[in-house]
């Protein structure tokens, strides 16, 4: 990957738009990025990882950083980047998430993050999660790998350089695709635990199918089968004990089988004689029973008899209730008559009654009508100018809305501002706190080293003597020694302290960073609050700013209460009119139609009078002539004859039915009579109870044998069932025992879990491969770079047989022919080593077959801890490197690398804010 041209605005120091255009630079070589503390050097590589990845370089920045503090507020924040990667071109463009002027209005309003990748093809992609895929896709690494090789940074890369086998291997497995093979370890591992786990389920299996042996107590076998349960006999063992088990079983059942056939025999002897005699008894008792029925039926039938004659003596009272009820039934339709005369009559009484009631109703519901038509009517024209007042009350609510709204932005925007003060005051607090114990720090470091320094001349002043030439100046005369002083501190001392004064400072640093970036937020709020305040309540002490504003904002609360309260008045008012003017209409045609129905009820009562007194003579006349009130009466009359008539039929009826079914029951008692003498001539009775006590006692023996043979039956099936599965789970026991054998050693293989070897997995021995051949790589300038003193090695034996290893690293120092930790290198050594590996990774990744091509790289920092002779050495190595189509930038504020570096990009700030770059080529 080579970028191109990058387009920056309003993002970080730089409050405007710049562009870095590349291609100025060449396509190879060195160049220098330089420029004052702060200015925003590392922020162009920044914005190129931002660029690809959404994300920043380091993990100290974030992405809601990068927004300007110094640009304007119309001024957008974005990040494009033209970049050519394996001949083709492609352009990015993203932007954060960031607060922007309002399109409308003079508030502020959100910017979502965005993102747009044009392929070479010219096809656009805007989906953040289908651009990082894309990005991935096309450059072959993270953001993470990303960072590790294109910028060098001093810390960042000496992770790298010491980071132990477990974090190497993670950084490998996506650099050289080994992912497969740790998934090739995970399978057999897996592999190997289901096979355990299936080995282990047989076993307990067949322990379960053993614990299931049945044996019977009296069993010469069942020590053995104790045994067995407790696991004191082979599974081999087992499996003759069943077979034993079995055979004296099934010889068990045979005998109880033959028992139990010998007393069915004698059981169906027994039922038939007790059948036999049940037979004889139930006959002798039918007749004995039938004896007793012919008696009694015998006197019933003459008592029958004699019933049935008085009830024929009642049939001449037939003749005279059928009469009655006929002369009855033809006066039946004079009483329909007088039904209907008196029914109408009435109908018409209640008539005239409700026709009166509706008369004296309409007479009363026209004076109200009358009073409410001059009542509305008056009403209606009090209500004409409803309408206007309303749309007057609302136009001056939504006024006063309006001014609300922008009153209630501004008081979040003060509270706002007010917090971020609040945080900024801590911030700088924090920082002059971290700042006093910095230099506190300091002086103490100072003083002692001062005394060190001290202490280091009275030692050499206690070895002069006079005539003899000093060591440092070559003086043969003394004439003031230097005197050693007391209370001297130690090195270890020294260097304790110097570490504390590192951190302090860096905690300075980030406390600096922090209460600088909060500021600029603070300003930038105030900024746009104060304009708020201009617009809305004019030229105001900021102080009294938000009590003026919540007092306004009261107001108008108050203000637009009052004319929600008026609007609603007018509202009802104008409710009010439309329901009169729709109701004084109806009102006055229901005056009219209850005028007209007045005369029409007058009319209709004078008629139905009438009509009554017509029908009252006529119903006089009929119950003159009539018997009974009523048809009611007359059909209860005939009825009441009717059901007597009915009465005597059905008693003469019952009578003779009683008669012939007592006269045919006698004939069957009789016939009955010679059936059962037959069944129990000639036969004699048998003694019940005594053969029902040995049919009892058969009966018992068979339960008994017939549970023993189904116990014994029982334990034959489970005891082959047992048997059958024990030889089935053995056998795939074997199998997989042998499978679990082999993919045992070949898991521990891969796995790296060979007893008393070091742990190396099959995925680390193939990054092995890769590192010895980026540490080659490395060793070629490493070796340039240190004066021959250093190459690195990587550790061929592991440290501990606990962790995993193969990716250790160890350097040689040939000055003294000693094998030590890379974490044993001074500062400035560990930067040379970090670059080596740095660039010794690229060259590796670049020559590999379909690899990943990157052809810049960025170096920050880190050149300040050498002295002249290693930068030299640094220089000549990342020459050689840069002279191969590789573009390399260095970040740095060394002077003595502006004199060598021609190609420079330099950073400045401006004095009004923000920052400013120019490329020198």
């Amino acid at each position: 990957m080579r970028p191109i041209k990058l387009t920056l605005s309003a993002f970080g120091p730089y409050a405007g738009k710049i562009e870095f255009d590349f291609d100025k630079l060449g396509t190879g070589g060195l160049y220098l990025i330089t420029g004052d503390t702060g200015a925003g050097k590392t922020t162009i590589f920044d914005a190129i990882t931002y660029a690809l990845y959404g994300d920043p370089s380091g993990n100290n920045r974030e992405v809601s950083m990068f927004r300007s503090k110094y640009a304007d507020i119309k001024t957008p924040t974005f990040v494009r980047l033209v970049f050519n990667y394996k001949g083709k071109e492609y352009t990015i463009e993203r932007n954060p998430e960031y607060e922007r002027a309002a399109q409308r209005g003079s508030g502020l309003t959100k910017q979502t993050a965005g993102v747009e990748l044009i392929l070479p093809d010219g096809k656009p992609l805007t989906k953040t999660k289908e651009v990082d895929n894309a990005i991935n896709n096309i450059i072959g690494i993270n953001r993470e790998q990303f960072c590790q090789i294109a910028m060098i940074a001093q810390g960042d890369f000496l992770k790298l350089l010491i980071s132990p086998t477990k974090d190497r291997i993670e950084i490998f497995r996506h650099i050289f695709k080994t992912k497969l093979y740790s998934d090739l370890q995970d399978r057999l591992k897996s592999e190997l635990s289901v096979l355990n786990n299936d080995c282990s389920k047989i076993k307990q299996s067949i322990s379960q199918y053993i614990s299931g042996i049945n044996c019977s107590d009296s069993s010469l076998l069942s020590l053995d089968v104790t045994k067995a349960k407790k696991g004191d006999l082979p599974t081999d063992e087992c499996i003759l004990l069943i077979e034993n088990l079995l055979s004296e079983d099934t010889l068990a059942e045979k005998k109880a089988d033959n028992a139990i056939t010998e007393i069915e025999k004698q059981l169906d002897i027994l039922k038939i004689n007790i059948e036999r005699g049940k037979t004889y008894l139930r006959a002798k008792q039918d007749f004995d029973q039938n004896e007793i029925n012919i008696s009694k039926l015998t006197e019933e039938m003459l008592s029958l008899t004699k019933a049935l004659e008085e009830e024929q003596k009642k049939n001449s009272l037939q003749n005279d209730l059928a009469k009655a009820s006929a002369a009855i039934e033809a006066q039946l339709l004079e009483y329909d008559e007088l039904s209907q005369k008196e029914s109408a009559f009435k109908n018409n009484a209640l008539n005239i009654e409700k026709n009166n009631a509706a008369l004296t109703k309409n007479n009363k519901e026209i004076e109200v009508l009358k009073a409410q038509i001059e009542s509305l009517t008056e009403e209606s024209k009090t209500l004409q100018k409803s309408g206007e007042q309303k749309i007057l009350f609302a136009n001056q609510k939504a006024l006063h809305k309006e001014s609300l709204s922008k009153l209630d932005t501004l008081l979040k925007s003060m509270e706002n501002l007010k917090k971020i003060d609040a945080q900024y005051k801590d911030a700088a607090k924090k920082y002059e706190a971290k700042k006093a114990a910095a230099n506190e720090i300091k002086i103490s470091y100072d003083l002692k080293y001062d005394l060190y320094l001290d202490a280091q001349a009275g030692i050499l002043a206690e070895t002069l003597v006079d005539n003899m030439p000093c060591p440092v100046c070559g003086s043969t005369s003394h004439p003031q020694k230097a005197i050693k002083p007391t209370d001297v501190p130690k090195k270890d001392e020294l260097d304790i302290l110097k570490a504390k004064l590192a951190k302090a400072d860096d905690e300075k640093t980030e406390a600096n960073k922090e209460s600088a970036k909060l500021k600029g937020m603070r300003e930038e709020k105030k900024d746009s609050t104060v304009s708020s305040i201009k617009e809305l309540l004019g030229d105001i002490d900021m102080n009294n700013a938000t009590y003026i504003t919540k007092a306004k904002i009261n107001e108008l609360e108050s203000n637009i209460a009052v004319l929600d309260q008026k609007i609603q008045a007018e509202e009802k008012n104008i409710a009010r009119k439309e329901y009169i003017e729709n109701e004084l209409p109806k009102s006055r045609t229901k005056l009219e139609d209850l005028q007209k129905g007045i005369t029409s009820i007058s009319n209709e009562i004078s008629a139905l009078s009438s009509k009554n007194d017509s029908l009252n003579a006529e119903i006089i006349d009929l119950k003159s002539k009539l018997r009974f009130s009523s048809r009611l009466e007359a059909n209860n009359e005939i009825q009441k004859n009717n059901a007597m008539i009915s009465k005597i039929k059905r008693d003469i009826e019952l009578a003779s039915e009683r008669e012939k079914e007592c006269s045919v029951n006698l004939a069957s008692a009789k016939t009955r009579r010679e059936e059962l003498f037959k069944q129990i001539e000639g036969k004699q009775e048998i003694d019940l109870e005594a053969e029902n006590n040995n049919l009892s006692e058969l009966e018992r023996n068979k339960i008994q044998l017939d549970k023993k043979k189904q116990n014994i039956h029982s334990r034959i099936v489970n005891n082959r069932s047992n048997c059958d599965n024990i030889k089935q789970k053995s056998s795939e026991l074997i199998a997989i025992e042998k499978k679990y054998t082999w993919v045992k050693a070949l898991s521990d293989t891969a796995n790296g879990n060979i007893t008393g070897k070091d742990k190396i997995m099959l995925e680390t021995y193939i990054q092995m491969h890769y590192f010895d051949r980026i540490i080659s790589r490395a060793n070629t300038r490493l070796m340039i770079m240190t004066g021959g003193q250093y190459d690195l090695i990587r550790r061929e034996e592991a440290l501990s047989k606990v962790g995993q290893s193969g990716l250790d690293l160890d350097v040689i120092d040939h000055y003294n022919g000693t094998t030590r930790s890379v974490k044993s290198l001074s500062g400035g050594e560990s930067f040379k080593a970090s670059l080596a590996l740095a660039l010794g990774l690229s060259d590796e990744i670049q020559s590999s077959a379909g690899g990943i091509q990157l052809d810049t790289m960025f170096i920050d920092e880190g050149f300040g801890s050498l002295d002249e002779d290693s930068l030299s050495q640094a220089m000549n190595a990342l020459a050689s490197l840069a002279s191969s189509n590789k573009l390399i930038g260095i970040i740095s504020h060394v002077g003595e690398l502006k004199q060598k570096i021609d190609k420079q990009i330099v950073v400045k700030k401006n004095k009004t804010g923000g920052s400013k770059a120019d490329i020198i080529a």
